[in-house]
């Protein structure tokens, strides 16, 4: 089978980051680790195993990271221990098509999407497991890189076909259309977002973006907590039509944002030399699905004192950050990777299915652009020039 996937080289990314110099898509070149390429079609590798046929998967920021390996060498992340091939493509439905004698009731036909990406204690069998994995937090395993998957062409939502562990696979709700499915994984991050630091009754809260993320953010807000006052700071038109669709009062980027923002929530905008500015005042909770330095400085100075921030957006290359307003003005930060089981047991697949099971958001909405796999370059282009194309959610389809 041909899949899109990732070879764990140093060489390549060294030849990558040269070429790059020279070229803005060095990534789609020979230097690359990047591969579009056959691998063997995967086959189950023991009995608690299930294989699927992938229809359709959403292309994520997560995905250009690893195409572009966008990673500072001294990030945290970038100490973690990998794995050798990673294949990308996590925001997937697929259809079980076989299924292992002890891989816990899932059946031939049924329409699946993927829980937990990266190895962890369950794919890895570890017995017993890390605290993390045994609370349900999969995404902070201890146990990650501690050994080798018992496969290693698993695939993922860019390959025709894909192997999952038992514990990976949430069934899809039979109501649910296909492009409905591919929103849960993205909109499970959203929901794990705000469940971290959910709005109390009428609290002013604030979503820093307007991509995806962003806008599954504003709707699992109005479905978490109806109460709340949303204001979304969006960069793009069509972004902001759908917030306020959406329910959320739009702050357009642009001049004199600090003073705009100051007027909403009635703030003291305080100007200092060099042109340093502060808020006294703010929201009483900030949701910064962007993550990059200038989203993160701003959100901690936009929150009230005493405020929240939530960490949404992911960040593999961060630079210098001006954390002084956490001490200053006693915000409280927190941070999340993806998705896990929340603290009412439920996990955040279930919050995300039913809110789309509440037909409160239209798929329409949020996935703008469709190509074929095979298009991935093209795909990716649309991405990276959202603006231009009016890209919110793009979808990688399977023939």
């Amino acid at each position: 089978m041909k899949a899109l996937f990732f070879e764990n080289r140093l060489d390549k990314v060294i030849a990558l980051k040269v070429a790059e110099r020279v070229s803005r898509y060095a990534a789609f070149g020979p230097f690359s680790p990047l591969r579009y390429a056959e691998v063997p079609e995967p086959r189950l590798p023991n009995p608690r195993w299930i294989k699927v046929r992938n229809i359709q998967c959403g292309l994520c920021g997560t995905d250009l990271h690893f195409m572009f390996m966008d990673l500072h060498p001294k990030s945290f992340s970038a100490a973690i221990p990998g794995i050798r091939r990673k294949f990308l493509g996590h925001e997937l439905v697929g259809e079980v098509i076989e299924v292992g004698d002890e891989a816990g009731g899932f059946r031939e036909g049924e329409r699946v999407v993927m829980r937990i990406d990266w190895p962890s204690c369950f794919q890895l069998e570890m017995d017993p497991p890390c605290p993390q994995c045994a609370r349900g937090d999969y995404m902070l395993c201890e146990n990650v890189g501690a050994k080798e998957l018992p496969i290693t062409d698993v695939g993922g939502g860019f390959s025709p076909f894909m192997v999952m562990h038992r514990t990976q696979p949430f069934r899809v709700p039979d109501a649910l259309s296909d492009d409905a499915a591919v929103l849960i994984e993205p909109l499970a991050s959203a929901a794990h977002g705000v469940l971290k630091a959910p709005p109390h009754g009428p609290e002013r809260v604030l979503v820093i973006g307007g991509g995806t993320i962003g806008l599954l953010t504003i709707a699992a807000i109005r479905h978490i907590a109806s109460e709340a006052a949303v204001y979304c700071l969006a960069r793009y038109p069509f972004q902001a039509r759908v917030a306020e669709k959406y329910g959320a009062v739009v702050i357009h980027e642009g001049p004199d944002l600090y003073g705009r923002i100051a007027g909403v929530v009635d703030a003291r905008h305080v100007r200092g030399r060099l042109g340093n500015e502060i808020l006294l005042g703010g929201f009483d909770r900030v949701y910064d699905t962007i993550g990059n330095d200038a989203t993160f400085h701003n959100a901690l100075r936009w929150a009230r004192g005493g405020g929240t921030v939530v960490l949404v957006g992911i960040n593999f290359s961060p630079g210098r950050i001006d954390y002084s307003p956490i001490w200053a003005r006693e915000v409280h930060v927190v941070g999340i990777n993806c998705h896990a089981t929340e603290t009412d047991g439920r996990t955040s697949f279930d919050v995300a299915a039913d809110l789309l099971l509440a037909q409160t958001l239209d798929p329409a909405d949020i996935i703008t652009h469709r190509f074929p796999v095979a298009r991935y370059k093209d795909a990716v282009k649309a991405f990276v020039h959202k603006g231009r194309a009016g890209a919110i959610k793009i979808v990688l389809q399977q023939p």
